[in-house]
């Protein structure tokens, strides 16, 4: 197994790899432990079916289905379906938004923040469609020790629904809401947003970009140092930008990265589908002790 550097500071690609079949247990353990030690790690080349990404997704931890249960194939609910595709009758085959996301951390509105997310690209645009990542370590090393003592207590309230809800307001086709007992399936939760990586040890900064409460400063002051902290960890030279071939598997660790997408008006008249999973790993000081009675909600009717 070779690896070659995506960034001085983070991420990682693994050559001579086929994630396509099952692996032997000191191949995977290695693999595990390269995802920990860089926060990211890229396998080329790949041929993944729904069941071979399944499959590696079981391997890592405990996949989350997720909440946008109509994009999730119905074979294998562990994967679904990001990007701007159809089906013969004109109906959205995957989750798209307009305009694309900026930097942001997958899963905080769970208590598991220990989360890797696998995006694997089936289909690109002849231009456009990138994913950025940067190192939360590297972020929290490098922002000034006042950002850091004010960062070190305090604690913010994230909410899937202040994230989902405008989503959904600005466009109402793109997903289907959630029910009364979804909703209720995803309450909002505190994080510590300075916290220790429980298998590096390293100091990280867990973010998220529309919190709805801070416990200790007012929202604005709070989102304030958050962008502080954000214009630090994302300088041109701490930013990984990948460019998609078809085949790629990117797997990063929110604990340990942002990331962002990228505009989508250059592409939206082309083609882009990737196939995601989110998988909560171990160890983790949080453990979501409900996640397979959530999964039971979101799983596909």
């Amino acid at each position: 197994m070779q690896t070659r550097p995506l960034m001085p500071n983070f991420g990682l690609e693994v050559l001579g790899v086929d994630l396509s079949s099952p692996m032997d247990d000191d191949s995977f353990a290695e693999i595990r432990d390269l995802y920990f030690s860089h926060s990211a790690l890229l396998f080329r080349g790949q041929d993944l079916s729904p069941a071979s990404q399944a499959r590696l997704a079981h391997r890592f931890g405990r996949p989350k289905i997720e909440t946008r249960k109509q994009f999730n194939l119905e074979a294998h609910p562990e994967v679904s379906t990001i990007g701007n595709v159809k089906y013969a009758d004109g109906q959205d085959a995957a989750f798209f938004v307009k305009g694309g996301f900026g930097w942001h951390t997958d899963g905080t509105s769970a208590c598991h923040v220990d989360a890797a997310t696998f995006l694997y690209a089936v289909e690109v645009p002849k231009a456009g469609g990138d994913t950025l990542l940067c190192s939360t370590a590297t972020a929290y090393e490098n922002i000034p020790q006042i950002l850091k003592d004010r960062l070190s207590d305090l604690k913010m309230l994230c909410s899937f629904h202040a994230h989902n809800d405008p989503l959904f307001e600005g466009d109402p086709d793109s997903h289907i809401p959630l029910t009364e007992e979804e909703r209720l399936a995803l309450p909002a939760v505190w994080h510590d947003i300075v916290q220790v990586h429980p298998v590096t040890g390293r100091t990280v900064l867990y973010m998220n970009f529309d919190p709805i409460e801070f416990d200790s400063v007012s929202l604005e002051l709070g989102e304030g140092w958050l962008q502080q902290a954000l214009a630090i960890a994302t300088q041109e030279q701490y930013v990984y930008t990948h460019q998609w071939v078809p085949g790629d598997l990117l797997i990063w660790d929110n604990h340990a990265a942002l990331h962002s997408g990228t505009p989508t008006a250059c592409y939206e008249s082309d083609r882009r589908l990737m196939h995601r999973s989110f998988v909560y790993t171990q160890p983790t000081e949080r453990t979501l002790e409900n996640l397979d009675e959530v999964n039971a909600i979101f799983l596909k009717s």
